[in-house]
């Protein structure tokens, strides 16, 4: 009876520290975000090998940083020049304490996930040299702390959103990506009867008056 006791007192024991260790050694919720957003790339050059789920952090990985607390959250992603190809997964808007997402120079494709927005602490976005399109999200005018945009030499188009932060930024931010309009552009968004139209992404009617004031003075010269 109390040999099985004592089996049955070490079977807990092992059974616990095993329960212990495997939470003691799970990887990040960073982490496993950026897993998700390594599934949607395509690495050629298998840059991102040292990217694994059994690790305990991501901060040792290729190409991220992180703070420098016990919180290990991921503070830098930077990765141009890397040939990846794939989307950018809506996974990186799980990345909230991000301040810097550098992709440039690679083969990427599809939008920028609208989630985005939700990296609040973001100063640097550098998604330059890709093969992105669509239209560029109005939510990253929500990202008051961004200091640098590039997203030029793209295929992005339609009318670039005059609001919040994504005003403060001029064409050098948007350069070569021709199907692009608005004011940042210096190019006056059209109808499809290839009228000018007053751009409708203004926060206020003084906004809006700038806009339209700015399209006919275009028209005129």
């Amino acid at each position: 009876m109390q040999m099985k006791m004592g089996y049955g007192v070490w079977g807990f024991f092992v059974l616990t520290t095993f329960l212990f260790c495997s939470s003691s050694l799970a990887l990040t919720q960073d982490g496993l975000a950026l897993l998700e957003m390594k599934s949607t790339l395509n690495d050629t050059k298998n840059v991102l090998s040292n990217w694994q789920e059994f690790d305990e952090s991501p901060c040792s990985w290729t190409g991220i940083s992180c703070y420098p607390d016990a919180e290990q959250r991921v503070r830098f992603i930077n990765l141009p020049y890397m040939q990846l190809g794939g989307i950018i997964s809506p996974s990186i808007g799980k990345l909230t304490r991000l301040q810097r997402l550098a992709l440039h120079e690679n083969s990427l494709h599809g939008i920028i996930p609208y989630e985005i927005s939700n990296c609040t602490e973001l100063r640097a976005l550098d998604l330059s040299s890709n093969s992105l399109k669509g239209a560029i999200p109005s939510s990253i005018g929500r990202l008051s702390h961004l200091q640098v945009l590039n997203l030029s030499t793209n295929f992005f188009s339609g009318e670039i959103p005059d609001i919040g932060v994504l005003s403060t930024f001029g064409k050098n931010s948007f350069i070569g990506n021709l199907d692009l309009c608005g004011r940042q552009v210096e190019k006056p968004c059209r109808t499809s009867l290839g009228f000018p139209v007053v751009l409708p992404h203004a926060e206020s009617e003084e906004a809006a008056g700038k806009s339209a004031s700015w399209i006919y003075n275009s028209i005129a010269h």
